[in-house]
């Protein structure tokens, strides 16, 4: 009988100490803002730019849709790339250098670009 409570001890405290050292596994996926590579990787056409380290897309039609007054001058493109390892703030790939940019007095997340008569409307992408 003793030996049989002592080989029953043993085997649970064998099974309490294999439990207590069982690894759980937690997959944790964190969401950031796009960068120009994973925006042209989805859209090789998409017209971007970059300004404050957002990624900004035009040619979406609800934002074209919208009724927006234009607020303040806040700069201008620098640079033109075509491939998105060149880009950095102030960078474009469809807009010419010297571009402006300029707020809006609705929102926080749309800048418009005004180039030779032309005005364009773009939209801060977000994380996904």
């Amino acid at each position: 009988m003793k030996k049989k409570s002592c080989l029953l001890f043993v085997v649970l405290f064998s099974l309490f100490l294999v439990g207590c050292n069982a690894t759980v596994t937690v997959d944790t996926h964190e969401s950031k803002k796009p960068d120009a590579a994973e925006v042209l990787r989805l859209n090789n056409q998409a017209d971007i730019f970059q300004w404050e380290g957002n990624i900004l897309n035009t040619n979406i039609e609800w934002i074209d849709e919208l009724e927006l007054k234009e607020d303040k001058y806040i700069g201008e493109i620098k640079f033109n790339a075509t491939k998105a390892e060149g880009f950095k703030n102030g960078t474009a790939n469809h807009l010419p250098i010297g571009a402006k940019i300029y707020s809006v007095k609705e929102r926080d997340d749309i800048l418009i670009v005004k180039y030779d008569n032309v005005v364009k409307r773009y939209l801060v992408l977000s994380e996904g």
